[in-house]
């Protein structure tokens, strides 16, 4: 089957930016190829394993893409007019688009080798579920085998590194664990690593679900100690019942609006001392959110910073 591929060239400096713009936008299912972040996440220790064809590349305009079939065509082109509006809304008129055909043969694998092998702070260690790692470089983490699919979420975006490394510091063992918008499952799976007793993963998306599922069996997660949930906690009585409460650590990478709509909910269902991990966050929207957390009862904690991007981390 052929596909229809939609490309924006994006400067390095606006990648992230263009991505959030696209996630609040709801079009959220697409890849991003940046080299020179790649290198940069790599790493000496790594530089081996990554194709020279790449390293030669690393220079490159970094590139946003999404992939739709053929009768999606429209689609395609209504995604690349919201862009490409809201950058001209805003000045940036050095991102373009392109839309071309794919062949079938082409997109199963094509954007494969841009996810690499990499550890995340002192404890964990992400790698993509088709790949080989030799022993040492994972001796002593807890590896996290993951396959995005559809869903966001392979690790090497800054806020759910922030998320990990967050996660690694403040969860218990036995904790009971909220992943809200858990996209390809990765941080419930290393919430479940780090000694989480009990997981509840929900997303709006019935894509996103489906590979959290899948990807907590690759990674032998018990799944009588998950609960997995398509829906809008916001808008579903019976989501927002089934998820409950009485979580020690919430994980909630979203976008700031969200996370500021959802604050009451997030509030009820922490556990007394318990403590909110919320990312997603650009740090021109951070003390807006900061200030709704804490509308909502949250009380400041911590705050960790990557690149553009905060983690609001709050207690109860």
């Amino acid at each position: 089957m052929d596909y229809v591929e939609l490309e924006f060239t994006v400067p390095q400096d606006k990648v992230d930016l263009v991505s959030t713009f696209l996630v609040a936008g709801g079009y959220d299912t697409f890849e991003v190829q940046d080299l020179a972040d790649l290198v940069e996440n790599a790493g000496a220790m790594f530089c081996d394993y990554i194709e020279d064809e790449l390293l030669d590349h690393r220079d490159d305009t970094p590139k946003i893409r999404f992939y739709m079939e053929r009768e999606e065509e429209s689609r395609a082109r209504e995604i690349r007019d919201y862009l490409l509006g809201v950058c001209t809304t805003l000045g940036y008129e050095d991102i373009t688009a392109e839309i071309r055909l794919v062949e079938g043969s082409d997109w199963d694998t094509r954007w494969k080798k841009y996810f690499y092998p990499f550890p995340v702070g002192e404890r964990l260690f992400i790698k993509p579920a088709w790949d080989e790692v030799p022993e040492e470089q994972t001796r002593g983490r807890e590896i996290i085998e993951i396959d995005p699919a559809a869903a966001f979420g392979s690790g090497t975006h800054a806020t759910t590194r922030l998320c990990l490394e967050a996660a690694e510091t403040c969860l218990k063992p036995g904790d009971r664990v909220l992943d809200m918008g858990c996209g390809s499952g990765i941080l419930g799976i290393g919430a479940a690593k780090l000694g989480a007793s009990y997981l509840c993963a929900v997303d709006i998306d019935e894509a996103a679900v489906r590979t959290t599922a899948e990807n907590l069996e690759k990674n032998g997660i018990d799944l009588a100690m998950t609960s997995l949930i398509c829906g809008n906690v916001l808008a579903e009585e019976d989501k927002l019942s089934a998820m409950g409460g009485g979580y020690q650590v919430i994980l909630a990478n979203i976008v700031a609006q969200i996370i500021k709509d959802m604050a009451p909910l997030l509030y009820r269902a922490l556990e007394p001392d318990g403590t909110l991990l919320a990312s997603g966050i650009l740090e021109c929207r951070e003390q807006e959110v900061r200030a709704a957390l804490e509308e909502a009862g949250f009380i400041f904690k911590n705050v960790r910073r990557s690149e553009e991007w905060v983690l609001l981390e709050m207690t109860k």
